[in-house]
C-alpha cells in the first residue's frame, strides 16, 4: 500500500467514526425539533383556551343579560312604533268624517233620506284599515249609530244583546250618557262585546267627539279595535319572543295585556309602571350578574321615556322594558323570565368545554402527523415543480439543476406564447379598425395609441371609409376579402390602406389613410373590374366622404426608443391626427350609399356625395302616418291600421323616395307592427323569430313590403280576436281583474276599461261607484300595502321592490309612500324591522 492509498484509508476511516458519533446526536436533535414544534403549536392552541377560561365563563351571563335587555328593548320600540302606525289613522278618522259634507252633520231635521245617506258614506270607509274591526259615528240629531258596514242602530239597540254591540261591563244608561256629552277622546280598555249575531269579543273602545277639540259636538265617533287584532300585531314583531306585552293608558290604567292574569293577580305590575312613570330615567338594573336577587329599585340610566332593566313581579325576575309613546302617551312594557334568558347558558359552557377538549385533542394528532409527513417539504416542492415540465431525456438532477430545469421550461414556454400572440395580431388589428369605424375611440391620440400596438398606420391628410358589399355566399366573401387583403401592400407610396370583415355576413370594409391627391374611387373601380374579370365575384361599392385630419408637430418616434421584442412595429412618422368621429360619419356614409345602390341600382360603385338628398317635406309626411298608425294600433282600430299600412306601402313604392330612406321607413314601419304584435302574444316564441327575420339587412323593395303588408295583416287578424266584447263590470269581476294585474306596471284605467269594453270616463265613474274611491288611490293603496309587507320581509332594494308593486320609477313609488304611510320607506324599513 502506498503513502497516498494510506492517506485515504485514514481519512475514510475518521468520517465513518464522525458518521458514528453524529448520528445518535442528529437524531437527538431531530426528536427536539419535532416536540418543539409541537410544544409551540399547543401553545398557540391554548391561547384561546385561556381566553374562554379566564374571560368567557365570569362574564357570559352578563353579556348574556345585557344583551336580552336591549333585545327586550328593542322588540317594545318597534311593538309602540307600530301600534302608532295603525292608531294614527283612528285619530285621523274623526277630522275626515267632518270634512265629508255629505254627513251634514249640522242639520236640525231628521229624515229617512238623511240616515240613508249617512250609511251609505260610511260604506265608502269599510276597507280603509284592516286595523279597525268597526266604525260607528253617532250623530245627535238623527239618535243613531252608523257603521262603516252600512248598517245603522239606534241607541235602544246598542243595549240589547245580539241587535246591536253590547257592552257587558258599560251600563247601557252610561253608554248613552257619554255619546251625548263626551267633549273629549276617551279610550275604554279591552272588554267583552256581544256583536249582532250573539259573538263575543273582546274589543279595545276609541270614543272621539266630533270635531276634536270644537264645541257643540254634533256626534261621536265609537272606534272598536279587537283585542286578538293587536295580540297578533304583538307577536308579528318578533315570532322567537317569549316574552309578554302590556299597554297602559297616561294615567296608567291597563288597555290590552297578552298576559291577564299577570295583571289581575297582584298589584306588582301597575306599581311597577306608575314607578316607571314618574322615574324612566333611573330604570336600567346596575347588578346584572345578580338578577334574582335585584331589587326593583336597583337601576341603570337610560333616555327619557325608554328604558330596561330587571324587576321581580309575583316573586319572579323578569327583563322589563318600558317605553311612552310621545304620540298619544301611552305606556309599552314587555316582560321576559329572567330564566327564559339564561336556561340554556349552562349547558352551553358544559357543551363548550367537551368541545374544545375533544378539537384540541384532535388537533394535537394533525399537527403531529403533519410535522412527521412533510419533514422534506422544499425538496417535494422541487420535485413537484420540476414534474411539471418532465421529459423522456431529464436524467437524475439535485434541488438546484430541477429548480434551473424547471425555470428553462418556463421560459421556452413564455416564447411559444409569444408566437402565439403575434399569430393573432392580424385579428387584433381589424377589432381595432372595427372600433374605428363604429366609433368607439374618444380621441386621436387614444386611436394612435391603440394602432400602433397593432401596427396600424393611419397618418394621411385625409381618411375614407368605403364598404364592399359582396353578392355571394359567406365563403366567397372570405374569399374576396383574402385577395383584397393581399392587394394592401400594393398601395402606392403614402398610401395606408386595410381590408377587414364588417359586422355583416356579405360585406367587407375598407380604411384607407391618404394625400389630398389620391382618389379613393378610383383604385376601388381598378379592384372591382379585377375581382368580376378574374374570379367572376360580383360587388357593389359605396364610399363615404373623406374626413380631415388635424396636422400635428413632434409625433415621431424618440432616436433610440425601444420597440417591442419579437414585433416589427414602423416608428410613428405622422404629422396629422385623425378625428376618430370622422371615420364614424364616413362608415355611415358608405353604409347609406350601398343601401342606395342594393335598392336602386345605377352603377356598380358610388360615393356619398353623388347621392341626392330628399326634401323634408316627404320625411314630415312619413312621421305623420307612422304616427297615425301607432295611435290606431293602441285604440285598437283594426280598419284604420290597414289603411295605414297600405298608404305607408304606397309610400315606399313611390318614385319620389330616394333610395337610402327606403330602409329607414321600413325598419320604423316595422317596429310599430311588430311592437303592437307583441301586445297581444309578449311570450310567442315564432313571434320572435319572425321578428328577428324582419330585420335582416339585406331586403328587396319587393320583399320590404310583402313583410309589412303580411305582418300588418296578421295584427289586424289578432286586434279583432283579442279585442273583448262590451260587458257589465261587478265588484267581484273589477277585484279578480286587479288581482292578476294590480302589481304590473300597465295596469291603468284604460286597460281596464278596455278589458271590460267601456269608455275611460264610463268606466271611471263606474269604479269609483262600486269601490267607493278612484282607481288610482285604490291601486296605489294596494301596490303600498304590497311594499310594506317587502320592506318587512325581504331584503330587497327599493327599486326592486317598486318594480315588483307595479311603480315605473322609484321616485313615484317613494312619493305615494310618503302620502299614504307618512313616512318614506327607507325610514319604514330601518323602524320596523327586528
Amino acid at each position: 500500500m502506498g503513502k497516498t492509498e494510506l492517506n485515504k484509508s485514514k481519512v475514510n476511516h475518521n468520517k465513518v467514526g464522525r458518521n458514528k458519533l453524529i448520528k445518535p446526536g442528529g437524531n437527538k436533535n431531530k426528536i427536539n425539533l419535532l416536540t418543539k414544534l409541537l410544544i409551540s403549536y399547543l401553545l398557540v392552541l391554548l391561547f384561546p383556551v385561556m381566553i374562554i377560561v379566564l374571560y368567557y365563563y365570569p362574564y357570559s351571563a352578563e353579556v348574556v343579560k345585557e344583551k336580552e335587555m336591549d333585545w327586550n328593548a328593542h322588540i317594545t320600540e318597534q311593538f309602540m312604533t307600530s301600534m302608532d302606525t295603525f292608531t294614527r289613522y283612528v285619530y285621523n278618522l274623526p277630522f275626515e268624517l267632518v270634512q265629508n259634507r255629505e254627513f251634514r252633520l249640522y242639520q236640525a231635521e231628521e229624515s229617512d233620506y238623511q240616515r240613508v245617506l249617512i250609511a251609505n258614506e260610511m260604506k265608502k270607509y269599510n276597507a280603509t284599515d284592516a286595523f279597525i274591526y268597526n266604525t260607528l259615528l253617532y250623530v245627535r240629531s238623527t239618535g243613531y249609530l252608523f257603521s262603516k258596514t252600512g248598517s245603522a242602530y239606534s241607541v235602544q239597540d246598542m243595549g240589547k244583546p245580539g241587535v246591536g254591540f253590547y257592552y257587558e261591563s258599560w251600563p247601557h244608561n252610561d253608554l248613552i250618557e257619554t255619546l251625548n256629552t263626551l267633549d273629549s277622546p276617551v279610550v275604554r280598555p279591552v272588554e267583552g262585546v256581544l256583536v249582532p249575531g250573539h259573538n263575543r269579543v273582546r274589543m279595545l273602545t276609541f270614543l272621539q267627539p266630533l270635531p276634536v277639540g270644537g264645541t257643540s259636538s254634533p256626534g261621536v265617533v265609537m272606534i272598536m279595535v279587537r283585542e286578538d287584532t293587536i295580540l297578533r300585531m304583538m307577536r308579528s314583531v318578533s315570532e322567537a319572543y317569549k316574552g309578554d306585552f302590556f299597554i297602559f293608558d297616561a294615567q296608567g290604567q291597563p288597555l290590552v295585556a297578552s298576559n291577564e292574569a299577570l295583571v289581575q293577580s297582584s298589584g306588582d305590575l301597575p306599581q311597577l309602571v306608575s314607578r316607571l312613570g314618574k322615574d324612566s330615567g333611573s330604570f336600567r338594573d346596575t347588578s346584572i350578574g345578580t338578577s334574582s336577587g335585584a331589587s326593583p329599585g336597583s337601576s341603570l340610566g337610560s333616555t327619557q321615556g325608554s328604558s330596561s332593566g330587571i324587576h321581580r313581579i309575583n316573586g319572579v325576575s323578569y327583563l322589563v322594558s318600558y317605553s311612552v309613546s310621545d304620540k298619544n302617551g301611552w305606556k309599552y312594557v314587555s316582560l321576559l323570565p329572567v330564566s327564559e334568558s339564561l336556561q340554556g347558558l349552562r349547558t352551553i359552557q358544559l357543551n363548550t368545554i367537551l368541545l374544545v377538549g375533544g378539537i384540541l385533542l384532535l388537533e394535537v394528532i394533525v399537527i403531529y402527523v403533519s410535522i412527521r409527513k412533510n419533514y422534506h417539504p422544499i425538496k417535494r416542492l422541487v420535485e413537484f415543480a420540476a414534474g411539471l415540465l418532465e421529459t423522456e431525456e431529464r436524467g437524475p438532477m439535485n434541488e438546484i439543476e430541477a429548480i434551473r430545469y424547471t425555470l428553462s421550461g418556463l421560459s421556452a414556454v413564455n416564447s411559444r406564447l409569444d408566437e402565439e400572440v403575434k399569430e393573432t395580431l392580424p385579428i387584433m388589428r381589424d377589432n381595432m379598425l372595427l372600433e374605428l369605424v363604429n366609433g368607439h375611440f374618444l380621441s386621436g391620440e387614444q386611436m394612435q395609441r391603440e394602432a400602433t400596438k397593432v401596427g396600424v398606420s393611419l397618418d394621411g391628410a385625409r381618411l375614407a371609409v368605403a364598404v364592399i358589399s359582396c353578392d355571394s355566399e359567406t365563403e366567397e366573401t372570405n374569399l374576396v376579402l383574402l385577395y383584397c387583403k393581399n392587394r394592401e401592400s400594393q398601395l402606392p407610396e403614402g398610401v395606408q390602406g386595410y381590408f377587414f370583415k364588417s359586422n355583416y355576413h356579405h360585406e367587407i370594409v375598407f380604411v384607407c389613410s391618404h394625400g389630398e391627391d389620391f382618389s379613393v374611387q378610383a383604385y376601388l373601380a381598378l379592384l372591382q373590374e379585377e375581382l368580376q374579370v378574374r374570379s367572376g365575384w360580383k360587388t357593389i361599392i359605396g364610399i363615404g366622404e373623406p374626413g380631415e385630419a388635424v396636422r400635428a408637430e413632434g409625433h415621431s418616434q424618440p432616436k433610440g426608443a425601444r420597440r417591442t421584442s419579437g414585433q416589427d412595429q414602423p416608428e410613428l412618422t405622422c404629422t396629422y391626427i385623425l378625428d376618430p368621429n370622422s371615420a364614424h360619419v364616413s362608415y355611415l356614409q358608405a353604409l347609406r350609399t350601398v343601401e342606395q345602390l342594393r335598392l336602386r341600382y345605377t352603377s356598380p360603385i358610388l360615393s356619398f356625395a353623388e347621392i341626392e338628398m330628399s326634401p323634408s317635406g316627404t320625411v314630415s309626411y312619413f312621421a305623420e302616418l307612422l304616427q297615425s298608425l301607432e295611435l290606431a294600433i293602441l285604440k285598437n282600430e283594426a280598419t284604420l291600421v290597414e289603411s295605414l299600412i297600405e298608404r305607408i306601402v304606397c309610400y315606399l313604392s313611390s318614385e319620389g323616395l330616394p333610395p337610402h330612406m327606403l330602409r329607414s321607413v321600413y325598419l320604423n314601419t316595422a317596429s310599430v307592427i311588430f311592437n303592437g304584435l307583441q301586445r297581444f302574444r309578449h311570450d310567442d316564441q315564432s313571434l320572435l323569430r319572425l321578428t328577428d327575420a324582419a330585420f335582416q339587412p339585406r331586403y328587396t323593395l319587393e320583399q320590404m313590403t310583402g313583410i309589412l303588408q303580411e305582418s300588418g295583416a296578421k295584427l289586424c287578424e289578432m286586434i279583432r280576436e283579442t279585442l273583448p266584447k262590451g260587458r257589465t263590470a261587478s265588484r267581484e269581476d273589477i277585484l279578480a281583474v286587479i288581482e292578476d294585474k294590480g302589481m304590473d306596471p300597465n295596469c291603468s284605467l284604460q286597460l281596464m276599461a278596455d278589458h271590460f269594453g267601456m269608455s275611460v270616463s264610463n268606466f271611471s265613474h263606474h269604479f269609483k261607484k262600486e269601490m267607493g274611491q278612484n282607481f288610482k288611490e285604490y291601486i296605489d293603496r294596494l301596490r303600498i300595502q304590497r311594499s310594506i309587507q317587502l320592506l318587512r320581509e325581504s331584503e330587497e332594494t327599493l327599486e326592486g321592490i317598486a318594480a315588483q308593486v307595479g311603480f315605473t320609477n322609484t321616485s313615484s313609488f317613494i312619493r305615494s309612500f310618503k302620502k299614504i304611510v307618512g313616512t318614506t320607506p327607507g325610514q319604514y324599513r330601518t323602524t320596523h324591522r327586528s
